[in-house]
């Protein structure tokens, strides 16, 4: 036996997605995520084998189908994940720790997250410094597209952002605001002060931020 063996429907369910990455398959799926690579993008983790196989478990529980588009059983697990979102934000036993920080999935959030119409006209270069890793990513940001890069493509940057993974870890998942992240001490900026004020305009933010989960105090 595999299950749980129990008629109790969370364990019929937890039969199905219990399975460790499984839900964060689900979420990167429901996050718009559309391709194995992008699902990889935002689980920069997950081994491939892993992916391959909780995606193979989805499609056998009719939950995702051969073109990575989640089904109607898919989607309906929505609420399901907002819910854990919400219960991790107010639960002290699931607070954000230093394991927690990865600069790859961060970023790619970033990315997917970002305001287009909120853009200058103009395609904006953004360099992110992560100052306590060494690790350095560029957003090419415009109207019409938005990408991340992992090396220096030798575009102009237009603004520099030095700080550490924590405190814009902090900021993307709405703990700081714009203005307290850049007081601390350890975070710097430079470049055109015309696009640094407008910068915190371009990015929607986290999608489980307790803003958006409405349990803001």
């Amino acid at each position: 036996m595999t299950g749980y063996g129990q008629f109790c429907a969370v364990a019929r369910a937890l039969d199905v997605l219990g399975e460790r990455w499984t839900l964060l398959v689900v979420r990167e799926l429901l996050l718009g995520a559309s391709t194995f690579t992008e699902i990889r993008r935002g689980l920069p983790r997950i081994p491939r084998a892993t992916l391959s196989a909780r995606l193979r478990a989805l499609r056998a529980a009719g939950i995702v189908d051969d073109d990575y588009r989640l089904t109607r059983a898919g989607v309906a697990l929505g609420p399901v994940v907002q819910e854990l979102a919400r219960w991790a934000v107010a639960a002290e036993s699931a607070a954000l720790t230093e394991d927690d920080l990865d600069t790859a999935a961060l970023t790619w959030d970033i990315q997917r997250r970002t305001n287009v119409e909120a853009l200058p006209e103009r395609t904006v270069v953004v360099s992110i410094d992560f100052t306590d890793r060494d690790e350095k990513y560029w957003l090419h940001l415009s109207r019409t597209d938005v990408n991340l890069c992992q090396q220096d493509t030798g575009a102009p940057v237009d603004i520099w952002l030095a700080a550490p993974t924590m405190a814009v870890t902090r900021w993307w998942l709405g703990e700081l605001s714009w203005a307290q992240l850049l007081r601390h001490p350890d975070v710097h900026m430079y470049g055109d002060l015309a696009l640094q004020r407008q910068m915190h305009r371009w990015f929607s933010r986290y999608v489980f931020s307790p803003e958006a989960l409405g349990t803001s105090p």
